[in-house]
């Protein structure tokens, strides 16, 4: 496994547990179980990337438009949990990436999407959860 990736999942696993797993804000909270649903949404995240282009993929996740965008705001957040640093003031992913657009900010995003993944695999996934 990749030294950077290796690097993460300690702080993906934080960040899983602080954004997904125990955000009341969205759903209720299952025990430190995480919905199903959220092992799909990490999966499918970087196939998006690729196919729309990095800020399309993030426009579309941190949407209000539609149910599902609005569930996947935990992810885009843990994900921004990951890659920022203390002193940045982003609070959206979207802004983060307009902000410090590179491709040192692609890799380090799709680093933590891929940490992402895993931690979120060490959580009991919650099927048929009230979202």
């Amino acid at each position: 496994m990749d030294r950077r990736i290796d690097k993460l999942i300690p702080k993906a696993i934080k960040a899983a547990n602080h954004c997904i797993a125990n955000n009341k804000e969205i759903f209720k909270k299952y025990n430190g179980a995480i919905p199903s649903e959220y092992n799909g949404y990490i999966s499918s995240f970087g196939a998006a990337v690729l196919q729309s282009g990095l800020n399309a993929a993030i426009a579309f996740n941190e949407s209000e438009n539609s149910r599902s965008a609005r569930n996947k705001r935990p992810l885009m957040q843990a994900i921004l949990e990951l890659i920022k640093n203390e002193n940045d003031k982003e609070e959206k992913l979207l802004e983060y990436v307009l902000s410090n657009d590179s491709s040192e900010t692609k890799d380090k995003i799709m680093d933590a999407v891929t940490a992402l993944k895993l931690a979120i695999r060490t959580f009991e996934l919650e099927k048929g959860a009230k979202i």
